[in-house]
């Protein structure tokens, strides 16, 4: 999925920062997941990650990509009185039948006029009216189809909490690859642009499979970094990716985070891109005038031993004051940091109310030992 401040491209830095600042271990806790890539490669390396956000769209993929130890089965009420046996590409699969057969049997349900299609489509009123042109009539359709049929799955006892999670993350991607925008959900293109004609197309989201003992029982959890701190108790590191502009996350990801939550109550929905509501969503790091206590808050509520801050050099907080403040939270002199350049992001080309200081731009690994 398409995501600011997606880390995929910077893995292989972030893997080898922690080795170049001996970070040691084996529990990791990641507050800020996103779209759960570094809780993913933590795992992949061996260490047992407690994930979280406040977002459910990162939930979903927490649970997909971190919490499950492999492709579960899935009860073969699903497809019917016959079912399937997992299928053979499928070897990690457990249970009656495959996560691909029930991908195809989504898939095959004919299209719905639900949430989706009348909100975010010409296929809907309410989006005519607003001239919304998120999702093409057909492809609202079979978003809408897919997640009533999740729905009524989980609603019936024929899937799990984690299941549904794994089935919520292919749709949020599935939805993505066609949806009618530049990258992010804060407006939608005029036109409609050449991903957004092709059909839906779920794919499987695959967990990681741990590679050692070490690195089972990883969890996920939907909250502020701070609540999850706490429960989180003792760990070795915690990775801190958190928004570093003023850029809030539900305003960009407001349809991605309807899909993961559904629209049972009913949201409203404010302004021509149909907002939902989002207050206790909003973060202080996105604030000028919070986001260094939001860091100092942060740190407070964290028991590890080690300390790690990804941050972009153009983000809210000055380079300056970030190692002030690591250094405040922990041995001084263990402070250090390391660095890489990358191309940045781009959802939109410079204009008049906004131009982009370069192509490049780089991220800043902080670190600090507690004391």
């Amino acid at each position: 999925m398409r995501y600011i401040g997606n880390k995929t491209r910077l893995l292989p830095f972030l893997l080898e920062g922690m080795d170049t600042l001996g970070v040691t271990g084996s529990v990791a806790c990641d507050p800020f997941s996103g779209t759960a890539s570094v809780g993913r490669a933590l795992k992949l390396d061996g260490w047992r990650v407690h994930s979280g956000d406040v977002m459910a769209l990162s939930y979903a993929f927490q649970v997909a990509r971190v919490t499950l130890d492999r492709t579960p089965g899935f009860s073969s009420r699903l497809l019917g009185a016959n079912g399937d046996s997992p299928a053979p590409d499928d070897p990690n699969a457990s249970g009656g039948t495959s996560l691909r057969s029930v991908i195809r049997e989504l898939e095959s349900r004919p299209p719905a006029h639900g949430f989706i299609s009348e909100h975010y489509s010409p296929a809907g009123t309410a989006a005519r009216l607003h001239g919304r042109m998120y999702f093409t009539a057909e492809n609202a359709g079979a978003i809408d189809a897919v997640r009533e049929g999740i729905e009524s799955w989980a609603d019936s006892g024929l899937l799990d909490s984690d299941r549904k999670q794994l089935l919520l993350a292919a749709l949020i991607q599935a939805a993505d690859r066609v949806a009618n925008t530049t990258g992010v959900y804060a407006s939608f293109v005029k036109s409609w642009q050449p991903n957004s004609l092709k059909p839906l197309e779920l794919r499987a989201v695959r967990p990681a499979l741990p590679p050692a003992p070490s690195a089972r029982g990883c969890t996920a959890f939907r909250g502020p970094a701070a609540e999850m701190l706490d429960r989180a108790g003792a760990v070795d590191v915690v990775y801190l990716d958190p928004p570093y502009n003023e850029r809030q996350y539900p305003g960009y990801y407001h349809i991605p985070e309807l899909l993961a939550r559904g629209w049972d109550p009913t949201p409203e929905l404010r302004g021509k891109t149909g907002l939902i509501p989002d207050e206790e969503l909003r973060s202080d790091w996105c604030r000028r005038g919070r986001c260094e206590q939001a860091l100092r808050t942060v740190l407070d509520h964290s028991d590890a031993r080690h300390v790690l801050l990804s941050y972009n050099e153009e983000g809210l907080i000055p380079l300056p004051r970030i190692e002030e403040i690591l250094r405040d939270s922990g041995d001084a002199d263990s402070y250090r940091r390391v660095g890489q350049g990358y191309r940045r992001y781009r959802s939109d080309s410079d204009g008049p109310t906004r131009r982009y200081q370069g192509d490049r731009v780089r991220e800043w690994l902080h670190y600090v030992r507690r004391r």
